[in-house]
């Protein structure tokens, strides 16, 4: 449907701008407005944000455009309502980062030393160098309690332990919140003398068949209160680390690191627009037209970060790879 709709909509635009007289434009006078985005996130302390200013081409192309839209000079900060100290982000041109599109140093705003604290509304505050201003708001998704008794224990895990899946189940928050799971492990090469290098292995969530072609999702984005990670994909990651290498003991494996995402209400608004737009659902919100920003465009949306370790049994990890486990501290 949604390639119908991609090959169908160029073709009345065509006929529609043909049929009109010679001196019709399709295109309208654009408004003096100003886009910004900002993603304030609970697993850091350096909050980013980027501002630019709607803008136009002389044909219609958009990527045309040679010159970065990209804004300084504003004054952008936030702080928690009811609250009337400000954090004010600094703006910056970083030459240490290429805009690959304009080939010119990136421009952005960023603050340092600020982590958002969960549950406290915080409110956005822009002043543009004309005098316009944007506003929004976001609270930061409140702390999630792992469930010890449906999550597997360890890995195999117990003659109980699901033995399709590896299940981390937790509570809260709301099923009307998305989740983002990430899964990965920390493993080590020891050489010789001695020597160990660590290395993150990154362990794929979903396997989906298209014809003769395997393609593997390494973020799995739900509303669902649980990961379920396949143990075949898990099985696959283990034996790509070694492949080639008959000396497995020279490996040490960390514990299996699952990071779970929690959107806030505003990230998993523009989720679930964009879910059904990619999937053909609907049509009739374009990116350009999903905006949370008072007097202007872009979002302002947060997450917060909650990790689980899951632990190997280590003559699991000997016998059936022949890996040894790191003894390493993981913080938990």
């Amino acid at each position: 449907m949604k390639k119908a709709v991609s090959i169908i909509i160029p073709l009345v635009m065509l006929v529609f701008i043909l049929s009109c007289q010679e001196n019709f434009s399709p295109k309208a006078p654009l408004p003096d407005k100003y886009a910004v985005n900002l993603i304030m996130r609970g697993d850091t302390t350096v909050q980013i944000a980027y501002l630019s200013r709607v803008y136009d081409v002389s044909g219609y192309d958009p990527s045309s455009l040679t010159t970065d839209p990209a804004v300084d000079g504003a004054t952008i900060s936030v702080n928690y309502t009811g609250d009337s100290k400000l954090y004010v982000f600094r703006d910056t041109l970083d030459k240490s980062v290429l805009n690959g599109r304009y080939n010119t140093p990136s421009k952005y705003y960023y603050l340092e030393n600020f982590r958002p604290v969960s549950n406290k509304e915080i409110q956005l505050n822009v002043a543009l160098p004309g005098g316009q201003i944007l506003t929004s708001k976001t609270k930061l998704p409140g702390g999630i309690t792992f469930d010890e008794n449906q999550s597997t224990p360890y890995i195999p895990g117990s003659y109980t332990t699901d033995s399709v899946y590896i299940d981390v189940v937790w509570n809260g928050p709301s099923l009307n919140s998305a989740k983002a799971k990430r899964v990965s492990f920390v493993y080590f090469h020891r050489e010789l003398n001695g020597t160990k290098t660590s290395y993150i292995k990154q362990v794929p969530i979903i396997a989906v068949s298209q014809g003769d072609s395997v393609y593997y999702d390494y973020n799995d984005i739900q509303y669902e209160n649980a990961l379920h990670l396949p143990r075949t994909l898990l099985d696959k990651s283990m034996q790509e680390i070694s492949a080639g290498d008959s000396k497995k003991g020279r490996y040490l494996i960390g514990p299996l690191r699952v990071d779970v995402l929690l959107f806030d209400d505003n990230l998993s608004k523009l989720y679930s627009v964009n879910l059904f737009y990619n999937y053909g659902f609907t049509i009739k919100n374009y990116p350009a037209d999903i905006t949370n920003i008072t007097g202007g465009l872009g979002y302002f949306a947060s997450y917060a970060q909650e990790t689980r370790f899951v632990k190997f049994d280590p003559p699991y990890l000997l016998n059936k790879y022949g890996y040894l486990a790191d003894s390493s501290d993981y913080g938990y």
